[in-house]
């Protein structure tokens, strides 16, 4: 094979530009499953955020917290931090549940995407085999 006319610059910029083009689309089928899905479940017992999990098994890192999807259709990350309140006559914990959007480059931005529309795409039918809207 001859490396001559091969333009291996180009390449790469084609591969990248259909990466991004399969981002973009799959931006756009997330916001739609998300508006789809009425009411939005709590995530994790929170009282505060309606999330849906978009992390694939095989992303998982431990420099950041649980990537979710929330009703707009974007990307978060949520956190759960727990405090422990003392006081004479009560031991108790409080919890304070947040998410913070993230960006994430397309190639990483993918499978979290496609994560999240499989997630939604379950929630979705199980609300449509009830018949009605259920409520977390």
């Amino acid at each position: 094979m001859s490396n001559g006319t091969f333009d291996a610059r180009a390449a790469v910029k084609k591969a990248d530009d259909l990466i991004q083009k399969t981002a973009d689309a799959l931006h756009e089928q997330l916001a739609e499953m998300a508006s789809r899905l009425d009411p939005f479940p709590y995530f994790l017992g929170s009282l505060e955020v309606r999330a849906v999990e978009a992390e694939p098994g095989a992303s998982e890192r431990s420099d950041r917290g649980c990537i979710v999807v929330c009703q707009d259709g974007e990307l978060y990350e949520f956190t759960m931090k727990m405090q422990s309140e003392t006081s004479f006559s009560d031991l108790s914990m409080s919890r304070d549940d947040s998410v913070k959007r993230i960006e994430l480059p397309p190639r990483d931005y993918i499978p979290f995407a496609y994560n999240a529309i499989k997630e939604l795409g379950k929630l979705i039918e199980e609300q449509s085999a009830r018949g009605k809207k259920y409520r977390f």
